[in-house]
């Protein structure tokens, strides 16, 4: 026989608020489920979201700088991050010794490209979505050289139909020139195409732009995006965002 017992006081009213935030979330994930089905151009960024580059720029940086006395400082990449990636050593040192540490910063990118590796899950999401006909697209503030070398050396220089770099358009990020680069070629809709990346620098063009955006952490000191600024989604890892997907 059941037998019901009657709540009060706290534990009913925990009880109920329980259950208004569970039912809540079911519909606010239901919801941002709900947009990706319109999604059919993924754009994801580069160092940090595709490859595990973590560590390779400062040494890659330390040692073009080298034969002029000066390392990396700790605000390096985030004063240079904005700029042409032909104009990183800009004000940093005499002019006459840029095209020399470019010649440096070329050599140490070529050693090292074969050491870049992707994320673990970054290759089956990426032959999911291609399964699935979507394009599959990258944006990334990094030249095209190194860019088209690492994925060369992953076997992936055939993986993106599109690759925008920060040597391709007028201003890179967080300008949305990459961006509408890509939408032009696609001649897609806003809301068609999402944005997976792990700095603002790829969130917020995506959000002013009326794109989705996925906040990638997967890796290992993610970057913290600002209060201010809400990512679509967020997800842990490429099989996490994989799964999700496969829903």
């Amino acid at each position: 026989m059941l037998k019901f017992i009657r709540l009060s006081g706290p534990i009913r009213i925990s009880l109920i608020f329980s259950q208004i935030e569970t039912g809540f979330w079911g519909c606010f994930k239901g919801a941002v489920y709900g947009k990706f089905k319109a999604v059919k151009h993924w754009i994801f960024d580069f160092d940090g979201t595709l490859v595990d580059s973590d560590g390779y720029f400062t040494r890659c940086i330390n040692y073009a700088l080298e034969p002029f006395g000066r390392r990396m400082e700790r605000d390096f990449i985030e004063t240079i991050r904005h700029r042409h990636p032909h104009q990183i050593f800009d004000g940093y040192i005499p002019s006459e010794d840029i095209p020399h540490a470019f010649e440096r910063l070329k050599e140490i990118g070529t050693a090292v490209a074969e050491e870049i590796q992707t994320f673990d899950g970054i290759r089956e999401l990426i032959e999911t979505l291609d399964r699935r006909q979507n394009t599959v697209s990258i944006w990334t503030g990094r030249d095209r050289e190194s860019t088209l070398l690492i994925l060369k050396k992953q076997g992936l220089a055939d993986a993106f139909e599109k690759i925008v770099t920060g040597t391709c358009v007028p201003q890179n990020k967080p300008e949305q020139d990459g961006l509408m680069e890509i939408q032009r070629h696609y001649r897609a809709k806003a809301h068609e195409m999402v944005m997976v990346g792990d700095h603002h620098h790829d969130i917020a063009p995506a959000n002013l732009m009326g794109c989705l955006s996925i906040h990638a952490k997967w890796k290992k000191n993610p970057h913290e995006l600002p209060h201010s600024l809400k990512p679509t989604h967020e997800f842990y890892s490429p099989f996490e965002l994989l799964t999700w997907i496969k829903k």
